[in-house]
């Protein structure tokens, strides 16, 4: 799980904010609702088991300031809870598009014609038979094969579409691979894991000139979606698991002073008991 890059994720609030508002406000509404219902079950469990009752006067007035702090408190983590869930399931509606200009990007106009795919993989076999050292047996791994193709001839272009670009930019190696799983693939009763010699290569490059640009575009979309969603969830999970955390230790903050003060009571009682 990687640490969230904060600069990018609020500048992909801000891009979803402006894309989609609609459902930002829609979250973020169910959001503080539940808020404001969570804030009266604890302020109704503080009175009740008298967690905000102090023998000593103005102590007294002052534990009641818990109530409107919960509220407060409550209501600012839930809105900022419903805007980045909001921002999760805008970007998941939206995967598809995202990973398909991410495509059209990096392997579109290789595979628009039958002139376009003889081109790109005659520089795809021309890579694998120099990573292959002259042993057509030798097998390579699919990241090394993306990772020198990108070296040599550049495989990503930047998307028009802001977030598919940024997303490109920093997947770029990962989306190289996906592109090359999903083309290999593509050719039928072809199951490609993680190596290929030159010689399986070679057998496969004229059903990759020959496939049809539809089946490697179904092929590589789903790959870059599963990528774009699983690196999606991720963040949105550290994310909301770190809100939580300091949501719930704010929460224990009246629990936590009313056990010490109530030690501190007893330590005192104790003391005052004539020997």
């Amino acid at each position: 799980m990687e640490n969230p890059d904060w600069e990018i994720i609020y500048s992909v609030v801000v891009y979803v904010l402006k894309n989609y508002p609609l459902k930002i406000i829609f979250y973020m509404s169910l959001c503080f609702v539940l808020g404001i219902i969570i804030s009266i079950i604890l302020s109704l469990i503080l009175k009740r088991y008298k967690i905000i009752s102090r023998q000593q006067k103005y102590y007294n007035w002052a534990v009641k300031l818990y109530i409107p702090a919960i509220f407060i408190i409550n209501l600012i983590f839930s809105l900022k809870l419903g805007l980045f869930w909001g921002t999760y399931e805008a970007l998941k509606k939206d995967s598809y598009s995202i990973s398909q200009q991410t495509y059209n990007a990096a392997t579109y106009y290789a595979f628009k014609d039958e002139k376009s795919r003889k081109h790109f993989v005659g520089k795809l076999q021309s890579v694998v038979s120099d990573l292959s050292n002259s042993n057509q047996n030798t097998k390579i791994q699919i990241v090394d094969i993306a990772k020198a193709y990108d070296t040599k001839y550049q495989a990503v272009d930047r998307p028009k579409n802001w977030l598919a670009s940024l997303f490109a930019e920093k997947y770029g190696d990962r989306i190289h691979t996906m592109v090359l799983y999903g083309m290999l693939n593509a050719v039928p009763h072809v199951n490609i894991s993680e190596s290929i010699s030159y010689s399986e290569f070679d057998q496969l490059t004229h059903q990759l000139i020959m496939l049809d640009s539809k089946d490697v575009e179904s092929s590589i979309v789903k790959k870059i979606q599963n990528l774009f969603l699983m690196v999606l969830k991720s963040q949105f999970k550290t994310i909301v698991k770190g809100i939580l955390i300091i949501w719930l230790l704010l929460m224990l903050i009246p629990l936590v002073e009313f056990c010490i003060y109530q030690y501190v009571m007893k330590r005192k009682q104790n003391n005052s008991v004539p020997m």
